[in-house]
């Protein structure tokens, strides 16, 4: 009774201190995972497709396998849409289960009631978590954590059966996100340090779970093409010194949770003598914990914890996203509030009147922090504001901002924040593409060419500068100009299936059906879903006369999207040139179901009926 009693205390604060997150939109990532794959997730048969790619945007390619995270978009997207209130309510809820599945785990680890419930109290309030609950895309953190306790709850009840499930549970971790490899070698660390039996996995359980790390490793190439991540583990001087910054924000992170930033820029997490002898510090002491003989078992597991929970998110492996990130600490907070748990029950278990009021206080605190920090991620202005705000330093963090106010029309705004963005770093190529992006809006293109020209000038391995400029080309009409930025973007960047989509239609406006065929299956390759495509591959084959071509592709790209009326329509025509009346009449009579005023299809369905009377 006592343990539901706890557990059902604990749900109400974890949805307590996210209940203002629910009236949250989608912000940032959500764009490129959830919004722009709205057509690719309306067709379920396409969950296949998700374990046999990255996580990626649209056509592109990055290090992230995490298929089982991309699946429950794909289920949001059935059940509810693109409503965000839904999502951001499965978020709570993940973050409430996972709470819960910790408070289990400890308790049936250390059998420690106190110990179990201040820690789960800790970690449902802690303010680092909030970037993990409050962004839909970083729900892969979430099932990562669930995950992981599940595995490690299941082993803890010893049989077989249970043994099996902890497996499949580990399996699934490591299918949302990364940082779950390290869960054996937690378990293999424990095994040779900890002091009690119970403690202590088989060695036969712990070869399944190297075993299934492997298996899983070997998926990732196959699908990938890399094991970690295109760079792969690098121990030069140069990353050394940004491990040791990386770790030091890291700490700093778990020890004071207050000055929070959603970006951390990469040149403000710098090299310094101080954050290396505080880091190495902070390190040995959590070596000494992990293995001293005499440290208590809550704290051994703790240090532990934090210490292989760190390896991933060091900066060991470049992380391509960020260096560093709030939503890496989700899961190694459960080593540090596991401690602090521990010395705060050691506090109650004494009769200390101190215990209770601190952990009371903390709580409270900790809890309004993090109520406060969810209004950040409320939608993309005040996310992108709060990091301007937090640092006001940071360039990429202007330059978001900036582009932000220029997509929604404030222009001066946009203009003001990519000028100090420039200021800061003169090489930061999206303050150059964000001034190009005004000056086009305000009708001034020599301008607008000049500041994407600078923008390819200071960052030329920057394939959106190219992109951008090749656009402005464009626009203008120069077209020789704009084939030339538009190859060198895909050069650069060879998945960046919008790049071979815009040369295609280019190569397809000049008549030019070969090597518009070849850049419309780049795009197909890239992105199997991507109707438009479909549609103006079969335009190409059409025009290069093969009309078996043309009727496949027009139909692909109309099980993808029934709504294209000009597709629907070129395949009533392919169908009539074939002499396929009937199926180019019935074409032509969903073009005008689609629009009942199109007098193009009118006549092209009289036409069609009359052939049919004739023969």
């Amino acid at each position: 009774m006592k343990n539901r009693k706890a557990i059902l205390l604990l749900l109400v604060l974890a949805g307590t201190v996210y209940a203002n997150s629910l009236f949250s939109g989608f912000v940032w990532d959500d764009n490129s995972l959830i919004i722009k794959k709205s057509a690719f997730f309306s067709h379920p048969e396409n969950v296949l497709k998700i374990f046999m790619s990255s996580d990626s945007g649209l056509g592109q390619k990055n290090p992230y396998y995490r298929p089982f995270n991309i699946v429950t978009y794909m289920a949001d997207h059935y059940l509810w849409g693109l409503n965000p209130f839904w999502y951001h309510l499965e978020n709570v809820l993940l973050h409430a289960l996972v709470v819960i599945l910790f408070y289990l785990v400890v308790m049936k680890v250390f059998e420690d009631k106190r110990l179990a419930f201040i820690s789960a109290l800790f970690f449902a309030v802690y303010p680092v978590n909030a970037e993990a609950v409050d962004a839909v895309f970083n729900r892969n953190v979430l099932f990562c954590a669930a995950f992981s306790l599940a595995s490690l709850l299941f082993l803890a009840k010893g049989k077989p059966k249970w043994t099996a499930l902890s497996f499949l549970s580990y399996f699934l971790a490591l299918l949302s996100k990364e940082p779950s490899v390290v869960l054996p070698f937690f378990l293999l660390s424990l095994r040779l340090t900890a002091k009690e039996e119970k403690f202590k996995a088989k060695w036969n359980v712990l070869a399944m779970f190297f075993g299934i790390t492997a298996l899983y490793f070997l998926i990732r190439h196959f699908v990938l093409g890399v094991f970690t991540s295109g760079s792969g583990m690098e121990l030069s001087p140069e990353r050394l010194k940004l491990m040791a910054a990386v770790l030091f924000e890291h700490l700093r992170l778990m020890l004071f949770p207050f000055h929070l930033n959603a970006l951390y820029y990469e040149g403000d997490i710098s090299f310094t003598l101080f954050k290396v002898m505080v880091t190495i510090t902070g390190i040995l002491l959590l070596l000494y914990l992990s293995l001293k003989k005499k440290t208590p078992d809550p704290v051994r597991a703790g240090a532990q914890w934090i210490l292989w929970g760190l390896i991933p998110v060091s900066g060991i492996v470049r992380i391509p996203s960020a260096p560093v990130a709030e939503r890496y600490q989700y899961t190694v907070i459960f080593g540090f509030v596991l401690i602090l748990g521990y010395l705060l029950a050691g506090l109650q278990k004494r009769k200390m009147l101190g215990g209770p009021v601190i952990a009371f206080a903390l709580a409270l605190v900790l809890g309004a922090r993090t109520f406060t920090r969810n209004f950040v991620w409320h939608d993309n202005l005040s996310l992108y504001s709060s990091m301007v705000s937090s640092d006001p330093w940071n360039p990429i963090a202007r330059s978001y901002l900036g582009l932000y106010y220029e997509k929604h029309g404030a222009l001066e705004k946009a203009a003001q924040e990519c000028r100090v963005s420039k200021k800061i770093d003169p090489l930061d190529g999206d303050a150059y593409i964000c001034m190009g992006l005004i000056y086009a809006k305000q009708g001034r293109p020599e301008e607008s060419f000049e500041s994407f020209q600078k923008a390819v000038q200071v960052a030329p391995g920057y394939y959106k500068s190219h992109m951008d400029l090749a656009v402005a080309y464009m626009k203008e009409n120069r077209v020789a100009d704009a084939e030339s930025e538009f190859r060198e973007t895909t050069v650069l960047n060879p998945g960046y299936s919008d790049a071979h989509m815009n040369l295609a239609e280019l190569y397809l406006k000049q008549d030019r059906m070969k090597e518009a065929e070849n850049e419309f299956q780049a795009v197909i390759k890239l992105d199997p879903d991507n109707a438009r495509a479909h549609a103006d591959a079969g335009l190409v084959y059409a025009g290069q006369g093969d009309l078996d071509g043309a009727v496949r592709e027009f139909k692909t790209a109309l099980a993808i999207d029934p709504l294209l009326i000009d597709t629907v329509m070129n395949l009533g025509v392919a169908y009539a040139k074939e002499g396929l009346f009937e199926g180019a009449e019935q074409e032509f009579q969903t073009a005008l179901k689609l629009s009942p005023a199109n007098a193009q299809a009118r006549a092209f369905l009289n036409a069609a009926e009359s052939r049919l009377n004739n023969l």
